[in-house]
């Protein structure tokens, strides 16, 4: 069965599609030759020769019309496929005159293919050969075949569900207690193994995968998070109350008017009290739309969730927002929590992010705490609750529950004591 998410090969002189056919991708030569063509009268007039590092077959999908043109390999060929989806899905998101200037390229190319057919141009066979590409056009595909990849393979992994939830605990400091878990989001890709956040996470906003991978991970938790909270209920003396799991929210996903009842519905069919979800999400996603984000938190934050702003400083800091959004907890960065023992300027901003936090009653979670001392400083610093690989690195579920299970909150008070 030919897998859809595999790249194209071609043996030389196959027909890839013809004049005529419907238009659903396009594609990018990684190797060999592709012919463009027009039969007429008998014979063929040559159009265009494409070579790799160039795109074919597109403009089917841009205007909608049928195929202009016949498309054969001249040579043995390898091909990426672009789909209609991830080509309409970037045009949506590009600039009104961007798309206009396009659509006029479209019908002007249109014209000069009728004036081909029209006038019975004779095949050429004279074609100059394309000037080999530059450095720059060269990274620009190099650039679009990655993103075009790893785009097919996030909707393969959708579909196979190769995507996992990780665990990562958050301890109120000075006790040492088991407040909740940040959930982060792996993918166990089939040949490069584990793949962290930073290595898909942006092709999956570009693409508007996001949404998608969103609510796969709403799904999971649901399915996750009723364990998570028994298994805490049976360690009561190291656990603060009822666990809390914290997922990241992007923008695309604030952007959707259906996202806060899908989370609400998901809570409700489970039973999950809405209080042990917290959603988080980054300075730049709330800039991005604020309007929009503003409006879905506070219709997520009127069911119970919490609105936690994570690596807070590190973007565009506006104090609006913090006196319009329902937010419930702040997150100080672990760029700032590395640094703050060694550069004054660092800790005099998370003693300002702490006093912030006081100062309008919410509390705040230092991220990135790996040292003993840090933990200790920002405990007497005031900070509620920390997370960093002191505390423990991000598990699998089976790893977490155990963790719960065996947690020790005199060994998380006194990071001193058990690092020795």
């Amino acid at each position: 069965m030919h897998d859809p998410y595999a790249h194209i090969t071609l043996s030389a002189g196959t027909i890839l599609f013809e004049e005529g056919d419907a238009g659903d991708y396009a594609y990018l030569i990684t190797r060999g030759r592709i012919e463009i063509f027009l039969r007429r009268d008998g014979g063929e007039v040559r159009l265009a020769l494409r070579s790799p590092g160039e795109i074919f077959g597109e403009m089917a999908i841009l205007d909608f019309d049928p195929r202009s043109a016949s498309a054969r390999a001249l040579e043995d060929c390898e091909l990426v496929p672009v789909s209609e989806a991830q080509i309409r899905q970037r045009l949506s998101e590009s600039d009104p005159v961007l798309r206009l200037c396009l659509g006029v390229v479209m019908a002007r190319y249109r014209e000069t293919v009728t004036l081909l057919r029209e006038h019975g141009i004779a095949a050429r066979h004279d074609l100059p050969q394309p000037a080999a590409p530059s450095p720059a056009a060269r990274a620009d595909f190099d650039a679009a075949i990655t993103a075009v990849v790893l785009e097919r393979e996030l909707r393969r992994a959708l579909d196979r569900q190769e995507f996992e939830l990780f665990f990562q605990p958050i301890v109120r400091l000075g006790t040492g207690i088991l407040a909740g878990f940040e959930a982060l989001i792996r993918w166990r890709h089939p040949e490069r193994g584990l793949v962290l956040p930073g290595g898909f996470i942006a092709v999956a906003e570009e693409s508007g995968l996001i949404i998608d991978i969103t609510a796969w991970v709403v799904s999971e938790i649901g399915r996750v998070l009723p364990e998570i909270m028994r298994v805490g209920l049976g360690n009561a003396v190291a656990v603060e109350g009822p666990l809390f799991v914290s997922i990241n929210v992007s923008g695309h996903d604030l952007a959707r008017a259906t996202f806060p009842s899908m989370v609400c519905e998901m809570l409700t069919t489970r039973g999950i009290p809405a209080g042990s979800l917290k959603l988080e999400i980054t300075e730049s996603t709330l800039m991005r739309d604020p309007v929009t984000a503003a409006d879905a938190l506070t219709r997520c934050r009127a069911s119970g969730m919490g609105i936690a702003i994570d690596d807070f400083g590190t973007g565009y800091s506006s104090l609006s927002y913090l006196s319009t959004l329902p937010i419930t907890t702040l997150k100080v960065d672990r760029a700032f929590v590395r640094a703050m023992l060694s550069e004054p300027r660092d800790h005099r901003i998370v003693q300002t992010i702490l006093r912030l936090a006081d100062e309008i009653g919410i509390p705040a979670v230092a991220e990135g705490i790996e040292e003993p001392a840090e933990a200790l400083a920002l405990a007497g610093m005031g900070c509620a609750y920390g997370q960093g690989y002191l505390f423990g690195r991000p598990a699998p579920l089976p790893e977490t529950l155990a963790l719960i299970r065996s947690w020790n909150c005199a060994d998380a008070a006194d990071p001193c004591a058990s690092a020795a």
